[in-house]
């Protein structure tokens, strides 16, 4: 079988992605067969800027990926350059895309939204995470937010979406939570991390979070409903690195695939994660998980040195095989 993958390809002196990456594993022979490099051929952004490919989804017959102030589609099969952009002044630090109500949902991260756009560049509705917040930012209608490098510090960082019975909920890494978009209802705690992700997995929603865990819930109920810690699985290894995607193995329900980020370079990060950790830094990795018994599978590394940054999985189908 074969994965989909995002993420970004960092800079050899500067942590921030210096292109955005899509690549294809074949698990079979652990070998990546295809990886598609884009860099932005014009000044969109005014200035560095860090250039990754976060979330994905297809919708009306392309594949339609992320990047820091534009969602990219690609009609080819496997994806090597775009051939649509949808961009708006409105954008900032986007994180995932998928197909809503005729258009495309979008996790605004920088702006704390969530945006309803069409596929041929309209903004259609936008729904503030920060709705009724004391000290929520205020949006400048007239300002080009995609040459604002950063918008930190983030009370929610929306990074995915997902939908729960035609309801589009989002999920939030620094609120630790995850919440219908546009109706008020019921919330999703995460005690035990920052969750990343969400997607349907035999009955209920499957996150990671960014410190290595797997917990699955039922955002109907509002329940936490089971939390795997990965390092426990994972020999020789305390901390795995920035975990964030995850996908289900058509081949066995009871397995998972997990990406894996090492930590952000720099000399004195690697050498403080050393004192603390005693092992060196976890390279960027697919892993495979077998959650009964519960174990660690196998490991595909992603990227020269300490690899690439990982965002989405997604199984292919296979008529999509390379």
């Amino acid at each position: 079988m074969q994965l989909l993958f995002s993420g970004g390809v960092p800079g050899a002196a500067d942590e921030r992605g210096v292109a955005g990456l899509l690549g294809i594993l074949d698990v079979e022979s652990g070998r990546v067969v295809h990886r598609c490099e884009y860099r932005p051929a014009e000044d969109l952004y005014g200035g560095p800027r860090k250039l990754q490919f976060t979330g994905f989804g297809f919708a009306e017959g392309r594949l339609w990926v992320c990047s820091f102030g534009e969602i990219l589609g690609f009609d080819d099969w496997p994806p090597r350059r775009p051939s649509a952009r949808i961009t708006l002044p409105g954008f900032n630090d986007l994180h995932h895309c998928r197909p809503w109500r005729g258009g495309l949902a979008v996790a605004n991260t920088g702006l704390e939204t969530v945006d309803l756009v069409s596929f041929e560049g309209e903004l259609l509705e936008r729904w503030d995470l920060l709705e009724g917040e004391p000290d929520a930012r205020r949006i400048e209608p007239g300002r080009d937010y995609r040459r604002v490098a950063d918008t930190k510090p983030h009370y929610r960082h929306v990074n995915h979406l997902f939908d729960v019975d035609g309801v589009l909920w989002a999920t939030q890494l620094r609120s630790a939570d995850a919440v219908p978009v546009a109706a008020p209802g019921l919330r999703l705690v995460f005690a035990d991390g920052m969750p990343h992700d969400g997607r349907w997995v035999d009955g209920r929603v499957l996150f990671t979070t960014t410190n290595g865990r797997l917990v699955w819930a039922d955002p109907r109920s509002g329940r936490i409903e089971r939390s795997v810690e990965l390092a426990a699985l994972t020999p020789g290894l305390e901390q795995l690195g920035w975990c964030r995607g995850v996908c289900e193995d058509p081949r066995d329900p009871q397995r998972c695939f997990v990406a894996f980020s090492a930590v952000r370079r720099s000399r004195w990060r690697e050498f403080g994660y050393w004192i603390r950790w005693r092992q060196p830094l976890a390279p960027s990795r697919i892993a495979l998980y077998a959650l009964e018994p519960g174990r660690l599978c196998e490991t595909w590394p992603v990227g020269e040195g300490t690899g690439d940054v990982l965002f989405q999985l997604e199984p292919l189908a296979r008529e999509r095989w390379l």
